[in-house]
């Protein structure tokens, strides 16, 4: 498994564990994808998890948000048990995928409605609206997701992934095929 990258939380944050994992394990057939892995991550903070591909960062990140069961482990994550309140997890973090998963045949606009609507996000409208806003895509509501750079969909999925207010992020590779200025701007807008 990867090794973590650590940023410590600001001071002043509450230092209570977001993340709290022991053997967490994932096999695929013969083949162990996660094996024996354990993390804590206190609130406030940023990690990223480094390695080479087929390592197991994607898997990790699954199990953590819900979207996949551990075969051995267990752990917290938001103070909700992996294994047993999975659906609960799921609605309170962000979960931002490795390759753009939203819509190319619908608007910006649309897909972020689309979202609001999954998580039954109160006054949808208005939190659709902020979210084009504060993501500068405002302008462009009405394009289509398919025409936009790797940059402005990295934006969308942003926006997507924060528009019901999530405790928590989990990114998956946020950055990989955008420019360095693109880039820079998406850091600038998860540190916000």
């Amino acid at each position: 498994m990867a090794l973590p990258y650590r940023s410590t939380p600001s001071a002043g944050l509450n230092t209570r564990v977001s993340i709290d994992v022991r053997g967490l394990t994932k096999r695929f057939g013969a083949k162990a994808v996660v094996d024996d892995f354990s993390m804590q991550v206190p609130a406030g903070s940023i990690y990223g998890f480094l390695g080479p591909n087929g390592s197991g960062k994607t898997t990790t990140i699954r199990m953590l948000c819900g979207l996949l069961t551990p075969d051995a482990g267990s752990g917290t994550c938001l103070g909700l048990d992996i294994l047993a309140e999975s659906e609960r997890i799921k609605r309170e973090v962000g979960y931002m995928t490795q390759r753009f998963s939203l819509y190319e045949d619908l608007s910006i606009a649309e897909n972020l409605d689309f979202v609001a609507r999954m998580y039954r996000v109160a006054d949808r409208r208005r939190r659709v609206d902020e979210s084009l806003a504060s993501l500068g895509l405002a302008a462009r509501r009405g394009q289509l997701a398919g025409t936009l750079s790797g940059g402005w969909k990295q934006r969308l999925a942003l926006a997507a992934c924060l528009i019901h207010e999530p405790r928590l992020l989990l990114l998956d590779e946020p950055t990989a095929g955008v420019d360095p200025g693109a880039r820079r701007d998406f850091w600038e807008h998860i540190h916000d």
